[in-house]
């Protein structure tokens, strides 16, 4: 019993020298790291022959002990240091999810800027035109615009022969006949000199359109051939899709219409030969323009041949041709 007793002592003692080393934070000696692997009875054992006789405990015994016994906290500790481990994993993923976004948005850009491309249906590139010149109508900027008729063949009688000066006149053939304009933003009689288009798929044979390099588009239109004729002002035909490009064309007797038609001719002569008979043509009718990326018309230039019969004037008749070239620049 007395043994006993003294055994439990001696662990008693270890223990609080144990909870004295770290309260104190002593560090313990490295030389002690075999002790883990003795087994409790062998602690036991161990101290039951070292303690004398008489019950008194040995020193060196206990401070081994405990010793042995402070060398197993730091074991308890090893879990802790995995955690970073995790975080470092997931810190070094995600820049992949950003990369991939990146891409994923110049793609798209890239996508944006193809898109804009030169219309190629006729409907669509007659669209484009006509809406510029509307647009060009309704707000009616400043433009300049000439017209010349170059000649082409003249052949008449004696009576018209005499009068050709005239007659080239009222056709606005030679360079004498040259019509140039400046006008004004806003102008009153804007519409004597630009007209919106009111073309349509069936007045025109074909169409093209352009990209350029500054989003602007050259657009061409063929337009179909056309006639009018007046018969000492009865019998009156016109057929003119050119009157609808958006050149200045209309009835009367007018030195600003660039189309001159039979029923314009005769508004100029029928007062003094009302029997005259008419009979106008115009055939390779062009439209070229230029249309910003706004969508507003920069310039634009019409071009068609022109071909007059006269007959029963004066007892005489004539033949003339020409080609009339009609530039607007806004």
């Amino acid at each position: 019993m007395k043994m006993k007793m003294t055994r439990l002592l001696a662990l008693a003692v270890a223990a609080l020298m144990l909870a004295s080393f770290a309260a104190c934070g002593k560090t313990p000696e490295p030389e002690t790291t075999a002790a883990p692997e003795t087994s409790a009875s062998e602690i036991a054992d161990t101290t039951a022959e070292a303690l004398p006789a008489d019950g008194t405990t040995d020193e060196a015994t206990d401070v081994e002990t405990t010793e042995a016994a402070a060398t197993e906290a730091p074991v308890t500790e090893t879990p802790v240091t995995e955690a970073p481990a995790t975080e470092a994993a997931a810190t070094t993923a995600a820049p992949a999810t950003t990369t991939k976004k990146a891409e994923t948005t110049t793609k798209k850009e890239t996508t944006t800027k193809e898109e804009k491309k030169a219309p190629t249906d006729k409907a669509e590139i007659l669209k484009l035109y006509n809406d510029a010149t509307a647009k060009t109508a309704s707000q009616k900027p400043a433009f300049s615009k000439r017209r010349e008729t170059t000649e082409g063949v003249y052949e008449a009688g004696l009576a018209l022969r005499t009068f050709k000066g005239l007659v080239y006149e009222f056709m606005g053939i030679g360079s004498d006949n040259v019509f140039e304009k400046k006008v004004s933003k806003g102008d009153s009689e804007y519409n004597h000199y630009f007209l919106k288009s009111n073309l349509t798929t069936s007045d025109i044979s074909g169409a093209t359109c352009k990209l350029n390099s500054d989003g602007s588009y050259s657009v061409t239109i063929n337009i179909k051939d056309g006639n009018s004729y007046t018969a000492g002002g009865s019998g009156d035909k016109y057929y003119a899709p050119l009157d609808k490009s958006g050149i200045a064309a209309g009835p009367g007797d007018k030195g600003y219409w660039d189309h001159k038609t039979a029923q314009n001719v005769y508004a100029a002569i029928g007062e003094y030969y009302s029997s005259v008979v008419i009979d106008e043509k115009y055939n390779g009718a062009t439209i070229n323009a230029t249309i910003d990326k706004d969508g507003n018309l920069k310039d634009m230039t019409a071009k068609f041949n022109l071909v007059f019969d006269i007959s029963n004037i004066l007892g005489s008749s004539g033949h003339a041709t020409g080609t009339t070239t009609v530039t607007f620049k806004f």
